[in-house]
């Protein structure tokens, strides 16, 4: 040991020794009571007798003098002094211990000695908890520190098990690109390239498109007892394969059975469209119904039909056409309908600008440019944006979200969008209500037909015929009473079952024009009329159940979050 370190030493050793208080012990041998008392450092507290007295009177200590307790604490000789006799048989502590029904934790109750009894030692409590079998995870730490400073009554846990790690599951390793969302980067001037989303790509016969990774062991567990417990292994990755592609022997990876284009849809299947490439779609190819991806290099003539269970591709603008794909559909130009054309996808849409026209996607419709008097229909979300950006005129209805640069026109085109209501419950109530409709119509037919023969029978004798009109016109009527009222019924029943989606919002980067109406939900809207609203614009249900702007997006659960 160092000079410096020495002295350091002395020195902590010789100011604890000064500045040490004075303490007491009262022991119980064989019922006799026996104080000792140890004297304080230079600047320590000496012991009170009256502190001494105390502890005596709580201990229930018979025969003892206040004037021997007074003169053994004045002299603080560290001896041991007989001074009187503990009331009953002295009782060391004792432990009560405590495991959990799933045998993972073990815990311990500390109970205080009687009558001067001894407190048990760190060894005497883990030879305690041996005796009940806690063999594993006990904390040795707690242990210590119970013997040392004693918490009587409290539940400490003092054995803790270790439970099994799961197997990981296995999985399967797509080897082409398919992309969740489409790739929408914008360039320098905040534009959309659409002819570059990694929509359309392509494999070779006999390509590898996806590989199995095996799942992972798990971890043994162990509870407090020492008992293994076994972990549940992970599960084997199922194939999920649709057309033209095939399993290796091994059943390890799958692979192409065709040229074609591969696709990865929403439940997992993995499948290779075959591809039909079009120049032009008119009287020489007639409608078109093919199983795979179509491709239209050219133009589609007005009037004319594409149905496929894929994806259609069309490289330039269409008119007043009808496409209807299981997939994606991506127009390169864009889709003027004249009021008459319709585009369906069981996926995305995809298209530069849509005009007096129709689009429904079971997804997300994505335009760069502009929508305009159209009617948009997205079971997620419609976003315009990347060009101009403009919503106007026409209806937009979307399950999620409606994002877009402007909202409506300076001319105050009338223009109705619509979130937070799964469209197809609108398309169900839009057809119980034609329906309501139509039997409005009859009926109001087989009243006026009651009527007139009413009249005609005050004026003159009705013919045979007529009188046999009477009670089958009174049996329609009748039974077409009782569907409209069920009819009625259904509809009242929807409308008040319809509950918006809480995290659905309209977002407006710049303007929202008079004219515009948002419906964030059911029955709830909020209109805009006297004068434009400049952007940035949120709109979406409050928590109080009405509509609300802003000028951030909200914190909120779900798809609106406070930005950074």
């Amino acid at each position: 040991m160092n000079d410096s370190l020495k002295n350091f030493t002395d020195s902590l050793l010789k100011d604890l020794e000064e500045n040490e208080n004075g303490f007491f012990k009262i022991e119980n041998e064989d019922g006799l009571a026996y104080l000792s008392v140890f004297p304080a450092g230079k600047k320590g507290k000496p012991v009170d007798s009256k502190e001494i007295l105390r502890r005596i009177e709580l201990f229930q200590i018979t025969e003892s003098s206040h004037t021997i307790i007074k003169e053994i604490a004045s002299k603080s000789d560290g001896l041991t002094h007989l001074i009187g006799k503990w009331p009953g048989k002295p009782e060391s502590s004792r432990i009560e211990i405590e495991i959990s029904e799933d045998k993972m934790k073990a815990f311990l109750i500390f109970h205080p000695p009687k009558y001067g009894g001894k407190i048990l030692n760190s060894e005497q409590i883990q030879k305690s908890i041996g005796e009940r079998g806690i063999k594993f995870g006990i904390r040795k730490e707690n242990l210590d520190l119970l013997s040392e400073e004693p918490e009587y009554g409290k539940k400490i846990l003092i054995a803790e098990g270790e439970p099994p790690v799961p197997g990981k599951n296995g999985d399967i390793r797509v080897l082409f690109i398919h992309p969740a969302a489409p790739n929408l980067e914008e360039d320098e001037y905040g534009r959309i390239d659409f002819k570059n989303i990694q929509i359309i790509q392509s494999v070779a016969k006999d390509q590898k498109l996806a590989e199995k990774i095996s799942p992972l062991p798990g971890k043994e567990g162990k509870n407090v007892l020492g008992e293994i417990l076994p972990y549940d292994s992970g599960k084997e990755a199922e194939w999920k394969l649709g057309l033209n592609v095939r399993l290796s022997s091994d059943g390890i990876s799958v692979h192409s059975l065709i040229n074609g284009r591969p696709i990865l849809d929403r439940q997992g299947t993995i499948r290779v469209d075959e591809i039909c490439h079009l120049e032009n779609v008119d009287f020489s190819t007639g409608n078109v119904n093919f199983p795979g991806t179509i491709i239209v290099e050219g133009s589609i003539a007005d009037g004319f039909t594409l149905e496929t269970e894929g994806s259609i591709i069309v490289k330039k603008s269409v008119g007043k056409v009808f496409l209807k794909a299981g997939g994606d559909v991506v127009l390169s130009g864009g889709f003027m309908g004249r009021n008459g054309g319709l585009i369906e996808s069981g996926a995305d849409i995809y298209t530069r600008f849509v005009e007096q026209g129709r689009l429904i996607a079971k997804n997300t419709i994505f335009i760069e440019e502009a929508s305009m008097h159209s009617e948009l229909v997205a079971g997620e979300s419609v976003v315009i944006r990347g060009g101009r950006g403009e919503l106007i005129g026409g209806s937009c209805v979307a399950g999620k979200s409606i994002v877009c640069t402007k909202l409506g026109a300076i001319a105050e085109t009338k223009t109705s969008v619509s979130v937070g209501i799964r469209p197809e419950l609108l398309e169900d109530l839009e057809k119980l209500r034609l329906e309501i409709q139509k039997n409005k119509e009859i009926l109001k037919k087989v009243e006026q037909s009651l009527i007139k023969l009413n009249e005609d029978s005050q004026r003159r004798q009705l013919t045979i015929e007529e009188k046999e009109s009477l009670p089958k016109l009174s049996a329609i009527k009748q039974k077409y009473s009782g569907i409209l009222n069920n009819l009625l019924g259904q509809e009242q029943s929807m409308i008040m079952g319809f509950e918006p989606d809480k995290d659905s919002y309209v977002e407006v980067e710049q303007e929202i024009f008079p004219g515009v109406d948002i419906y964030p939900g059911k029955g709830k809207n909020f209109k805009v009329r006297l004068k434009e609203i400049p952007g940035p614009s949120f709109v979406f249900l409050g928590n109080d159940g009405n509509p609300q702007i802003t000028k951030v997006k909200p914190k909120r659960l779900g798809i609106l979050q406070e930005e950074n």
